[in-house]
């Protein structure tokens, strides 16, 4: 982070936008999806489960791709939401993907600490 002089938060994010110049999806199979301002990350099965942090839930999930013209609808089982993308990199970061339906449970994140803003400790600090 010192190399670039970017805070915590914006080098969360920088990460994410690498993600989309990747192609939106790595080669464990894992797939970035932006909907709706959000910035989910798919999990597979054979990674386990998705860090405690921004852990949305077990569920079918379903989506499609806004760039496939065919319209396929992907299903993924875990979905980890690392959070809603600040203004600063909206522009940058537009939606990739939609829900074809509800998803199984309201996106939320987990813990209380929102990826991307501040780290666990620093907000310990602010509660004492």
């Amino acid at each position: 982070m010192a190399a670039f002089r970017v805070c915590s938060s914006c080098d969360f994010w920088l990460t994410c936008l690498g993600y989309m110049m990747l192609g939106d999806q790595d080669p464990d199979g894992r797939r970035v999806l932006r909907i709706d301002g959000r910035h989910y990350l798919t999990w597979t099965e054979e990674q386990g489960f998705p860090p405690e942090i921004g852990y949305a839930g077990v569920g079918r999930w379903h989506y499609v791709l806004l760039d496939d013209p065919q319209g396929v609808v992907h299903t993924a089982h875990r979905v980890w939401l690392m959070g809603t993308i600040p203004a600063a990199f909206r522009a940058r970061m537009p939606d990739s993907a939609a829900f074809a339906q509800a998803p199984p449970t309201e996106p939320r994140l987990i813990q209380g600490v929102r990826p991307g803003t501040c780290s666990p400790i620093s907000a310990a600090r602010r509660t004492r």
